[in-house]
């Protein structure tokens, strides 16, 4: 994003625009963990270590114990994950369970071939 000839990330916009300016030094994290986002009651400022931090915190660290639906972004629960392995072994296909759980087919592929959502049997 391009403004008054300043080039900005758009979630850098976003604070800037409701909060005023970011001060030097600082970040704009998200509580969200979703780096896309521009919601401002999303964003924070902080230091490096603290971004670092709320990472840890949440278990999305190298190593971390957050899987599933309990990362901020995951659109599945277990409960649909299982719902889909056993609609998939009944014969649905992925193109229509994708649509169905409003999802995209490789999703769908990766929960099926328990690629993801290992932690689910």
């Amino acid at each position: 994003m391009r403004a008054e000839g300043i080039n900005y990330s758009a979630h850098r916009f976003s604070w800037e625009l409701h909060n005023g300016p970011i001060p030097e030094g600082l970040l704009v994290c998200h509580t969200c963990d979703r780096r896309w986002c521009v919601n401002p009651k999303h964003l924070f400022v902080g230091t490096h270590q603290d971004n670092v931090d709320d990472m840890w915190r949440k278990g999305r660290g190298v190593g971390g114990t957050v899987r599933g639906e309990g990362f901020s972004s995951a659109k599945l629960t277990d409960k649909k994950v299982l719902e889909i392995r056993k609609r998939y072994a009944d014969g649905e296909t992925q193109m229509e369970l994708a649509a169905a759980f409003s999802v995209a087919q490789t999703s769908i592929s990766k929960v099926v071939r328990h690629q993801g959502w290992k932690h689910i049997p």
